[in-house]
């Protein structure tokens, strides 16, 4: 689904069964904390959404339970780095650098990369059991043009035709910097990109910008209408560009907590854009 049919309403769940006995020793470390931090699950999904547990996620995603060689591959801006990062703490089970809140940029390296050397570690303790995840280069920043850098980067190391490239990519901002900050001529270049690229891409949509005093009125209402605009040509409408939208849910989160400038998310919201990520790639039989 898209727009509004993904508004959803924060909320946190006890951790109770049906005869208010604890349900917590059938939940693991990354549902039980899902739920005591929060989630947010669109009326539309309630019966089919999934919160997925770390053994869950890594069989999804796993080469050898799915019997094919998978990579997963991030691309995009900072708020990609962030969605990498929600996605490792599902799959190690653990919140990295003690869920160490990532203000600025050159927090994000570091606990991106922490996450990085942690799921290489356990690729090469468990092989193909545990799932290739990585956020790669900054040819998909959105500071170039996606056609001649983003392309050609994803086409370089996609070239291997034996691997199963699923790339996960999300820019929007610095795109619109650099079309100097017209809304149009964004939309454009992004659809654009997506529409002729050869590679098998889940787009992943820019986030809500609350008013702050970094950004101008214009430059909030702006980033709203490259989200709207980008809405008909990705699914469901149009099922040729696969799309995670994010924009409601982080529009939604209004505790304080959710973020700290007012655009990038704090840890708890990214492992949520993570599991919404994993529903849109994934199926899991519930018994």
């Amino acid at each position: 689904g898209s727009g509004t049919s993904l508004q959803c309403e924060w909320e946190t769940r006890p951790i109770l069964g049906n005869n208010n006995t604890s349900t917590e020793s059938h939940l693991d470390f990354t549902q039980q904390n899902a739920y005591t931090e929060g989630i947010c699950i669109p009326p539309t999904l309630n019966e089919t959404l999934h919160v997925f547990s770390s053994a869950e996620a890594i069989e999804c995603l796993s080469s050898k339970v799915q019997n094919r060689d998978i990579k997963l591959m991030l691309s995009g801006d900072s708020y990609m780095k962030q969605l990498t990062i929600g996605l490792a703490d599902i799959l190690l089970s653990k919140h990295i650098r003690d869920d160490k809140e990532m203000i600025h940029a050159g927090p994000r390296e570091g606990v991106l990369s922490t996450a990085h050397q942690e799921m290489e570690e356990r690729r090469r303790k468990e092989k193909e059991s545990f799932p290739h995840v990585r956020f790669v280069g900054m040819q998909c920043y959105g500071n170039q043009p996606l056609n001649t850098t983003c392309r050609d980067a994803i086409n370089k190391i996609g070239g291997d035709k034996s691997t199963d490239y699923v790339w996960i990519i999300g820019f929007g901002v610095h795109v619109y910097i650099r079309q100097n900050q017209v809304v149009d001529t964004t939309v454009k270049e992004i659809n654009d990109f997506l529409d002729t690229n050869d590679q098998k891409i889940l787009f992943v949509s820019p986030p809500f910008y609350y008013p702050h005093e970094n950004f101008t009125d214009e430059f909030v209402r702006d980033q709203a209408e490259v989200y709207r605009g980008l809405l008909p040509n990705m699914a469901p409408t149009n099922a040729d560009n696969p799309f995670l939208d994010v924009y409601e849910l982080t529009r939604a989160c209004t505790w304080a907590n959710c973020s700290f400038d007012r655009a990038h998310r704090s840890r708890f919201v990214n492992r949520w854009k993570a599991q919404m990520l994993l529903n849109t790639l994934c199926e899991v039989e519930v018994q």
